[in-house]
């Protein structure tokens, strides 16, 4: 069988949980002997194969034109692949081209795209057109949490039949290099973090208006890409202390999960979304995780982690972290273990996948 995997920056994982996810499942995919095709950025990698995985680059970048980036990828996953999974529903329109070839699509909505701050009001209402498309011509709609499955059946009841929820997956990290750390001028256990694209929806300001009130003497290190981004350059400039560092885009999976390894708590402000990928590789390195109170955090969490709303109840949970025994602190940091071993794992991911196409080649057989 040939699975092709459109739609997202590219392979190795450097941008964000799109990425993470087509690299981890397409390499399993292979391991089992399945023929994998991932399309990528113009300029991601530089080779045409990872770890036996099919890669092909299109001409532009999904960020500067994507439109162009969808077609491009669905143009050549129909002629060379059984399958394609389609991260995001801004190819939608182009989904006709399968009047021709009756390829299996499955559609990951990416969440509720359409409710992102950063979108201007035009974009909001194309990529809602977009996602009623895509659910329209989809064999399956992808929901990466039990939230944005009830969200999904809810507004798009004649395609209840057909939308499953599959998750994400983390590893479970149990060291950390102290080079690594030191490289960055930080030390275990004396630093709050926060990682996520620095965007509205991520709450960064309520996070730091937050830590900046509490009581800790620690640091507050945030990584995300500082670049080419008005809000970003304000973030900045607002907060200027010694207590913040911002560190920039980290991509390097070992020094990533060292850092995390070695936080006192990871701080997560994502609103809008299914489970995310950064809340859950922080779960896998055994943080206590204070998160944004919202649906879907508190599913991926299974509501035994610390939660805010509020910059002054963020700064409430940083302060009961401080004051937290090393058997309340053991409690939360096993209880984001379970959830990574029972769950969230790229083998239950992959079994999941796995299932569903042979669901959908049963189907397209009746």
């Amino acid at each position: 069988m040939k699975v092709a995997i459109i739609g997202t920056h590219g392979i190795p994982g450097k941008y964000g949980g799109f990425e993470t996810f087509a690299e981890e499942i397409s390499i399993l995919f292979k391991k089992n002997n399945y023929e994998v095709l991932v399309q990528c950025d113009s300029d991601s990698y530089q080779s045409d194969n990872l770890k036996g995985v099919k890669l092909f680059y299109s001409s532009v970048k999904k960020s500067q034109n994507p439109f162009r980036y969808y077609f491009e990828g669905l143009r050549l996953a129909m002629k060379q692949s059984d399958v394609i999974i389609i991260a995001g529903v801004g190819g939608a329109i182009y989904y006709f081209l399968n009047l021709f070839y009756k390829k299996i699509l499955i559609t990951n909505t990416d969440g509720i795209e359409s409710k992102r701050s950063k979108w201007p009001g035009t974009h909001k209402f194309f990529l809602k057109f977009s996602e009623r498309l895509a659910v329209k011509l989809s064999d399956f709609i992808i929901a990466d949490s039990e939230a944005i499955k009830k969200h999904l059946s809810a507004t798009y009841r004649f395609a209840k039949s057909r939308i499953r929820t599959i998750e994400y997956g983390a590893p479970i990290i149990s060291s950390y290099d102290e080079h690594i750390l030191n490289k960055y001028d930080i030390r275990y256990g004396l630093y709050y973090l926060v990682v996520c694209r620095l965007e509205p929806e991520n709450n960064i300001r309520m996070i730091i208006d937050g830590f900046l009130a509490s009581e800790t003497d620690k640091k507050l290190v945030v990584i995300g890409n500082l670049s080419g981004n008005k809000y970003v350059a304000q973030l900045i400039k607002d907060y200027q202390s010694n207590r913040i560092r911002f560190l920039g885009g980290i991509y390097d999976k070992s020094e990533l999960s060292t850092i995390r390894f070695g936080c006192k708590a990871y701080i997560h402000g994502h609103s809008v979304g299914g489970t995310n990928p950064s809340l859950l590789e922080a779960m896998g390195c055994g943080n206590i995780t204070i998160c944004h109170d919202n649906v879907f955090n508190r599913e991926v969490t299974a509501d035994n982690q610390l939660y805010f709303y509020s910059s002054n109840e963020c700064t409430e949970r940083i302060n009961e972290v401080e004051l937290m025994s090393p058997v309340q602190t053991r409690k939360l940091k096993e209880s984001g273990l379970e959830r990574i071993r029972n769950l969230y794992n790229w083998e239950i991911v992959f079994s999941k996948y796995v299932k569903l196409l042979k669901e959908a080649f049963s189907n397209n057989q009746q």
